[in-house]
């Protein structure tokens, strides 16, 4: 299961949500697109079963929506931002 790493919260401020980093005071802004991601998967939603209904709500082509949140978790992940895999 891929979850935020330990010390990360995510933090409702006036335009949306960031991820904090409660020990360095640093944070990432994040569009609501990836802040839906980390939130769902940490609920442990399986990534199929988000990509599904992405594409249900939105029409779009499965093989782009699985392709560019695939990229998504792993630029969280190279950021060190999540923990966890997909499965």
């Amino acid at each position: 299961m891929v979850h935020l790493r330990q010390g990360l919260s995510i933090v409702e401020v006036e335009d949306g949500k960031v991820i904090l980093d409660t020990r360095r005071g640093v944070y990432w802004h994040l569009n609501q697109t990836a802040i839906t991601v980390v939130e769902e998967l940490g609920r442990g939603r399986a990534f199929d079963d988000l990509i599904s209904q992405i594409v249900l709500e939105t029409g779009a082509d499965e093989g782009r929506v699985r392709s560019d949140h695939l990229a998504l978790v792993e630029k969280l992940r190279r950021a060190k931002l999540i923990k966890g895999t997909l499965s």
